[in-house]
């Protein structure tokens, strides 16, 4: 039996390398990753590493074009395919906003789709202050990346560094708990404790998860249990909803002294704060070395589709009892699907400046139509 992990950690972009490193540093020398980037000093800070577009770009990254970091990806991109073998699991951890983040983020998963691998992304997003350019950039890739990853996770800097003022300790915070969330799930599947997550019904989960919400908080103390669960209901990560939750994945670190009780506290609290109906999954890693006193509970919130309140039947309406279609959101008479690229979806994107330009304007800048 191999030894090799059958998932692999991917860093894509400046940031995201940070991310991935921070990740090694918590885990482990046995973590499995690769780091790929535009620019060839990112390969400096050590592991496994590609430099994307290198005869394109010359290694001098991509100046915030997702489309050259995009074109740098798709030119390198088959260099992954080493790194590769016998992955069934591969998780990006990427920044959103820039060149590299979005465009090779989107070749890479493309990649990972056509040799059959389900992918998981944690991207943050920019914070408000950097301008709209980067948040169109950001707003820009994140459908298409939803439509190509197994389950996404877009995380805001302005929440992640929420009370942070210092500008270093603010950029820490955010890559240590984008991170340590990251790990504490790499634990619950390579190094399980007494109760372990069941590998196919988490493969099964995360095949087709979708757009999710995490955190993860850390506490010592008699009532530490009580504690997690309240820092995690204020948590400002697991705060937003568009939709109720479909599926809730809980993974608890601990040492030697965690008790059954704690476990019901948390279980039960985090069921009751984000979805008493939805399917719960309860997983544990022992760690007696630094957690023994301490506690870190990560929750990962899979959102159920919402529904549009115009796609409900109407009583004696014709057409099969549907309303007629009043909004661009979700699909229209313009025959817009619900991504928005209408006949257009199955083709590559024409981006420009982070827009899908296939979109329709009024649809890319919110805007209702009454039909």
């Amino acid at each position: 039996m191999s030894d090799v992990s059958p998932m692999l950690l991917i860093g894509i972009g400046t940031a995201g390398a940070k991310i991935a490193r921070g990740v090694s540093r918590a885990y482990g020398d046995d973590l499995r990753f690769t780091l790929a980037d535009t620019d060839a000093s990112t390969g400096e800070g050590g592991g496994d590493f590609t430099l994307l577009g290198g005869d394109r770009l010359s290694g001098r990254g991509s100046g915030g074009d997702i489309v050259a970091a995009r074109l740098a990806a798709e030119d390198s991109v088959q260099s992954l395919d080493s790194r590769l073998e016998g992955v069934r699991l591969a998780v990006i951890a990427t920044c959103l906003g820039g060149g590299t983040g979005g465009g090779a983020t989107l070749e890479a998963l493309r990649r990972l789709s056509s040799l059959g691998i389900p992918a998981i992304v944690f991207a943050t997003t920019p914070f408000m202050f950097e301008g709209q350019d980067r948040q169109r950039n950001a707003r820009g890739v994140m459908s298409m990346i939803e439509d190509a990853a197994s389950a996404t996770f877009f995380l805001p800097l302005d929440k992640l560094v929420a009370g942070e003022d210092n500008m270093e300790s603010a950029m820490r915070r955010a890559i240590d708990t984008v991170a340590g969330g990251i790990t504490l799930f790499w634990r619950l599947i390579e190094k399980p404790g007494y109760i372990k997550l069941d590998a196919d019904r988490l493969r099964h989960l995360l095949s087709s998860a979708g757009r999710g919400r995490f955190s993860v908080v850390s506490t010592q103390g008699t009532n530490r249990a009580s504690e997690a669960v309240e820092k995690l209901v204020e948590s400002e990560l697991l705060a937003t909803a568009s939709a109720p939750a479909r599926a809730i994945l809980c993974g608890v670190l601990a040492g030697e002294d965690l008790r059954l009780s704690e476990l019901g506290i948390v279980a039960d609290g985090v069921r009751n704060a984000f979805g008493d109906h939805a399917s719960f999954a309860l997983g544990t890693v022992n760690d007696e070395a630094t957690f023994c006193g301490r506690l870190a509970v990560v929750v990962m919130v899979f959102e159920s589709k919402s529904v549009d309140p115009e796609d409900q039947p109407e009583p004696g309406a014709p057409n099969g009892g549907r309303r007629r279609r009043r909004s661009a959101k979700g699909g229209s008479s313009l025959g817009v699907g619900p991504s928005g690229r209408g006949r257009f979806n199955n083709a590559e994107p024409t981006i420009w400046h982070g827009e899908d330009l296939d979109i329709p304007t009024f649809i890319r800048h919110g805007i209702n139509l009454d039909f």
